[in-house]
């Protein structure tokens, strides 16, 4: 999709210049076009002139080093603006709070005394919070459906991956003392190097600024400015211990009220991840793009859907834990899973904090996608029975003929190389009797549900790689 077009399908009726592409920080980016619509309408409102000496400022606070000063900006996401000067005697309003404060311009006293530097400031004479009401003005971002569309036109992928991928930029809000966000792993079935090729698409996407570990602190005209922690989207491979803070005990280190992960995983990292999702080649492809070309639409949407919180009722929690905990009972009869598989950080946790906590962070990330403000029951039962239950069967399945292909034919065994539904069904149809002359390409195709000419190339290759042989010309068994 090249700009042209896309500006045509998402920006003419959001943006006026949405279809510019942004090469700044996420922090520091210039008035225009690069503001989201609500940031834009924020700034109008963010100074009014009282009378010859008096200010009025309205705007989100960050604290800086100079216990004096804070910096106010017109939106959270912005480290531009007006520094606010207080008496040591004032008491400070809290860091990210929405305020209203009135004064005259004055120079810093602090800066000036230390450094001889001149900072411009508001002395604050009265100040007072504001609630943040503004929501029901802010126009929706792109939807789930649009923001898939763009991200991923260049992938081929099931279109409930693509969903789950999306989601990561939509995140979640925090729960109870958790950060918020939504982690998903992935395992490859697919090619790792096309698997991490997807990762660098999705890593190109966000700026910077919202990626990795960033300073705790900015300069802001020499002003050490503490910097907003709101969202991180990190995206690649991570250890064990990283991957358990993040996705089991859901905190972070670094201070981020939310955190999106998307990470390949192994053996002992597969089950930490909210959403464990397995690629399988024949469904799989990814053409390089510039993902930078993306950027400044999505980003926009990315910050938008921070500002919405939807709540969401105990009795809906309590209601949708049942229904989960019956059908983790019925999948695990099903799969023949240890009683073990249910336990704290493995694959089914049926802990409340555990997996039923992963479908409530995936209905929220859906609500805020269609922008809800509240999560009922029956959003959390369709997150588990339309997003997150097909997902852990299909990782089920697929992660269990990767181990059983590993087992028969030797570690690090391609089967990338392989279409994983006619692998699938030549391992259900050949019962590896002793004198059995095993299934018929007819046989496997039905049962693998793909076309006879897809089927017989995928049997001349496992044929070609030593792990079937034909005991009868057009007959085929495993090795």
């Amino acid at each position: 999709m090249d700009v042209e077009e896309l500006f045509r399908r998402h920006g003419s009726e959001r943006d006026q210049l949405a279809d510019a592409t942004s090469v700044s920080d996420l922090y520091t980016r210039q008035y225009g076009a690069e503001l989201a619509r609500w940031e834009s309408q924020l700034l109008q409102q963010f100074q009014e002139k009282e009378t010859a000496r008096l200010f009025r400022y309205r705007g989100f606070v960050h604290h800086t080093r100079d216990t004096t000063l804070v910096l106010l900006t017109p939106s959270p996401w912005l480290m531009e603006g007006e520094f606010i000067f207080f008496d040591r005697d004032h008491e400070l309003p809290p860091d990210g709070a929405y305020i209203e404060v009135v004064g005259p311009r004055v120079a810093a006293p602090q800066p000036l005394q230390d450094s001889q530097t001149i900072i411009r400031a508001i002395a604050a004479e009265t100040w007072n919070s504001l609630s943040v009401d503004f929501l029901s003005d802010v126009r929706p971002p792109m939807s789930l459906k649009e923001l898939s569309n763009i991200l991923f036109e260049r992938v081929g992928m099931a279109e409930s991956s693509k969903r789950v991928f999306a989601r990561l930029f939509v995140s979640s809000p925090p729960y109870q003392d958790s950060i918020g966000g939504l982690t998903t792993g992935i395992q490859a079935i697919a090619s790792q190097a096309q698997v991490r090729r997807l990762l660098s698409f999705i890593r190109g996407v966000l700026p910077p600024a919202m990626k990795g570990r960033q300073p705790s602190h900015r300069s802001v005209q020499g002003i050490k400015v503490r910097a907003p922690r709101l969202w991180r989207f990190d995206v690649g491979s991570y250890s064990v211990n990283r991957m358990q803070e993040l996705c089991v005990h859901r905190k972070d280190s670094a201070g981020y009220r939310e955190v999106s992960l998307g990470t390949l995983t192994g053996t002992e990292t597969a089950s930490l991840p909210d959403v464990p999702l397995a690629l399988a080649s024949e469904d799989f492809w990814v053409e390089t793009g510039d993902p930078s070309q993306l950027r400044l639409p999505i980003l926009k949407s990315a910050i938008t859907f921070q500002m919405l919180t939807p709540t969401i009722a105990k009795r809906s929690i309590d209601s949708s834990t049942e229904h989960i905990l019956y059908r983790l009972e019925a999948m695990r009869e099903s799969y023949g899973l240890e009683e073990r598989a249910l336990a704290r950080g493995n694959l089914l946790d049926a802990d409340a904090l555990g997996r039923p906590l992963s479908t409530l962070r995936l209905a929220r990330s859906t609500a805020r996608a269609y922008w809800k403000d509240k999560v009922t029951a029956k959003d959390l039962k369709h997150a588990w029975n339309r997003v997150l239950e097909p997902a852990l069967k299909e990782f089920i399945e697929l992660t269990e003929l990767k181990e059983g292909a590993e087992k028969d034919w030797g570690k690090g065994s391609r089967i990338d190389k392989f279409n994983t539904k006619v692998l699938k069904a030549v391992k259900k149809l050949d019962a590896g009797k002793q004198g059995s002359l095993g299934p018929t390409l007819n046989e496997i195709t039905e049962e693998a549900g793909v076309e006879r000419h897809v089927a017989a190339e995928t049997l001349a290759r496992m044929k070609d790689s030593g792990v079937l042989y034909e005991p009868r010309p057009g007959r085929y068994r495993l090795v």
